[in-house]
């Protein structure tokens, strides 16, 4: 019976915290949109406004652009009761394209560093291949000299004994 009931509180506060995290971003939202309609200072709404642009990009970040839009819709014309210099840059769409411009700069950005890196290990493997015939080439001519020189050392080698030869049946 206890584990009943301890089974039944746990998804009773479950359900209300999960409930309860959606209702408290609504809430924010309504709490702004309230103090930017009751503001009567002007500094006071560029920092409700600005609060506004912030909440809607957090919303957008959190891939609700919908609710982002419906937010900005319903404050913006509260904003342009009060100060219609405000209201600039204060639409979803402003919003979304800041977004969208930062995400093709990104792209942009990470597709040259590839294109960069690229050619530097293209470069590299180039210089590597060419040190590698080189050093090859190198060897080569060394083995060929070793060779050289061994051929004549063996032929000195030879006349030389084929002349002590002679001078031992010479006597």
């Amino acid at each position: 019976m206890k584990k009943l009931f301890l089974s039944a509180a746990l998804v009773a506060t479950v359900m209300m915290v999960s409930c309860s995290a959606e209702k408290k971003a609504q809430d924010k939202g309504e709490a702004l949109k309230a103090k930017i309609e009751n503001c009567t200072d002007p500094d006071s709404l560029k920092i409700y406004v600005q609060q506004a642009k912030d909440y809607a990009d957090k919303l957008i970040k959190d891939g609700k652009d919908s609710a982002a839009e419906t937010f900005l819709s319903d404050v913006t014309p509260a904003v342009k009761a009060k100060d219609p210099s405000a209201v600039l840059g204060l639409t979803a769409l402003d919003l979304k394209a800041k977004a969208d411009s930062t995400f093709e700069a990104t792209k942009e950005s990470a597709k040259e560093l590839a294109d960069s890196t690229s050619k530097a290990v293209s470069d590299k493997v180039s210089s590597a291949k060419e040190a590698i015939s080189d050093a090859a080439e190198q060897t080569k001519e060394k083995a060929a000299s070793a060779v050289e020189s061994a051929k004549e050392k063996t032929a000195d080698a030879a006349q030389a004994g084929a002349d002590k030869v002679k001078e031992l049946m010479g006597k």
